[in-house]
C-alpha cells in the first residue's frame, strides 16, 4: 500500500484536513446521499441503465436514515494516478454499530468523486454532513490501459452530482 497523502503517491485528493490523515488511509467525510427508487437497474455487456434515485438533504445539518441501502457521495475529487488503484472501506465505528460501505475499485486514470453505497442495518442512524466515513486505500498496481469509464470528471457523474 502506499498513503494518498504521502509525496510518494502519484494520486490526488482535492480537499482534506490533516484530521483525516490515518497512519494508512485518508479518512473521508459524508457529503451527499440519495436514496434510490425501486425501479429495476439494466445491465448487459452492452448497456447499462442505473435506479433513478433522489438526493436526502439533511435536516439542520443531520440525516436520520432508517435500515436499508444508501448511495454516498464523498467530498472532494480523487485522482488515481498510472500506476496506482484503491478503494473505501468503512471506518470502524460505522462497522461496530451495523453500518458498512461497500465500493468498487478505483481504476488507475480514474478521476472524479468517490462513492458506495452505505447500508444501514441495525436501526436508524443519525449522520452528520461532513462526518468521516470511509477511509481510502490506495496501492501501487501494474494498470494495462488507464481508466476509460462514464462515472469520472466531465462525465456521468457531473449531470447527476455536481461538482463536489
Amino acid at each position: 500500500m502506499i498513503h494518498l497523502a504521502s509525496p510518494n503517491s502519484n494520486s490526488s485528493l482535492s480537499e482534506f484536513d490533516d484530521d483525516q490523515v490515518q497512519p494508512n488511509a485518508i479518512d473521508l467525510r459524508v457529503d451527499k446521499i440519495f436514496r434510490s427508487y425501486s425501479q429495476v437497474f439494466l445491465i448487459s455487456e452492452k448497456e447499462k441503465q442505473h435506479r433513478e434515485s433522489k438526493e436526502i438533504k439533511p435536516v439542520d445539518g443531520w440525516w436520520r436514515l432508517d435500515p436499508g441501502s444508501y448511495e454516498i457521495i464523498m467530498q472532494g475529487i480523487v485522482s488515481i494516478g498510472e500506476d496506482e488503484a484503491g478503494w473505501v472501506i468503512t471506518r470502524s465505528s460505522l462497522n461496530r454499530n451495523g453500518c458498512f460501505i461497500t465500493s468498487g475499485l478505483y481504476d488507475s486514470g480514474y478521476e472524479g468523486v468517490m462513492a458506495g453505497v452505505l447500508h444501514v442495518n441495525n436501526g436508524p442512524i443519525m449522520i452528520k454532513h461532513g462526518t468521516r466515513v470511509g477511509q481510502f486505500l490506495l496501492f501501487k498496481a501494474e494498470a494495462l490501459n488507464q481508466y476509460d469509464g462514464d462515472y469520472g470528471v466531465g462525465k456521468q457523474h457531473d449531470q447527476k452530482y455536481g461538482e463536489s
